[in-house]
């Protein structure tokens, strides 16, 4: 069973800095959200997206999925039925967390064995 790549999240300082790099290096177009673009900004790039997630500031790590940036990233993957696609995984041996939900994200975490998440 395939499943698709279909969002890198990265962790930032300055979601808005980061996000006009990108715009402005690349030509990726911005997102509408729900969320704050301090926060959260997504990008279009044209097949998967690329998103910026708030995770520090001038005083260290904020709550954030990472809670520090010695883990930048994470890497996404597309299910229609999350459901089945974690019953898949986890039949694979995967280890996973929880399912929580952000506005229209649905989201489970896992790690691969160096610890990144996805």
């Amino acid at each position: 069973m395939l499943t698709p790549l279909n969002r890198i999240i990265i962790f930032v300082g300055d979601v808005q800095k980061c996000a006009r790099f990108y715009i402005e290096s690349f030509g990726f177009e911005a997102l509408p959200s729900d969320h704050p673009s301090t926060q959260w900004m997504e990008l279009d790039t044209g097949g998967c997206r690329l998103a910026f997630h708030k995770a520090h500031g001038p005083d260290g790590p904020i709550d954030s999925p990472t809670g520090s940036s010695t883990n930048p990233h994470k890497i996404v993957f597309y299910a229609e039925d999350i459901a089945a696609a974690l019953a898949a995984v986890i039949a694979r041996g995967t280890v996973m967390g929880e399912v929580r939900t952000f506005g229209a994200l649905i989201l489970c975490d896992g790690q691969d064995p160096e610890g990144h998440l996805r």
